[in-house]
């Protein structure tokens, strides 16, 4: 009686693994887009926070409190990239940089990822005052895809404080309004 194996030929096996090389060709797309909205929705959850927080410190205390780009933790950035990370900070004397360390109540440094965000032209920090408005005008914290340089949305702060967040339309590829 012969004996029979178990097993796949080599016809099988390959049209297995195109047949899985196609769906993964069609999926990825899909998975990077995935991945962006769930960056920035993690971005904007993260600066919405740390608006909060700087908003109630200074109305607790009593004392401007500011939030800023920061690259390192320690210091503020002076352009307008906030995708490395930001600092709130005790600010009574409204000053661009923490007085020190002990000032900073908060830091957030992130990793590079597929999201970049950039605060609106001539707004490098949100400075709180003690009544909890931002003064000055809006401001817009917008991210951006960094592999289509297309806009996902903005975190936008009042002029009274308060920060919301605008979700890019979804279909609509608007472009990015900087260079990510």
């Amino acid at each position: 009686m012969a004996r029979r194996h178990k097993g796949f030929t080599l016809v099988e096996l390959v049209v297995t693994v195109l047949v899985l090389a196609i769906a993964l060709a069609v999926a990825l797309p899909a998975f990077g887009a995935l991945r962006e909205r769930f960056a920035a929705m993690n971005t904007f959850h993260a600066l919405t926070t740390a608006l909060m927080t700087a908003r109630m410190a200074a109305i607790t205390h009593g004392r401007p409190v500011t939030l800023c780009p920061s690259a390192d933790g320690l210091t503020c950035r002076l352009d307008l990239r906030w995708d490395q990370g930001w600092i709130v900070y005790r600010d009574p004397g409204r000053t661009p940089q923490p007085a020190d360390a002990g000032a900073i109540l908060w830091v957030e440094l992130r990793a590079p990822g597929p999201v970049a965000v950039r605060s609106s032209v001539g707004r490098h920090r949100v400075r709180y005052q003690p009544s909890g408005f931002s003064g000055g005008n809006n401001l817009s914290l917008r991210a951006c895809s960094l592999r289509g340089a297309r806009l996902l949305g903005a975190v936008v702060v009042n002029v009274g404080g308060r920060a919301r967040v605008e979700w890019a339309r979804e279909g609509q590829n608007t472009p990015c309004p900087y260079a990510p």
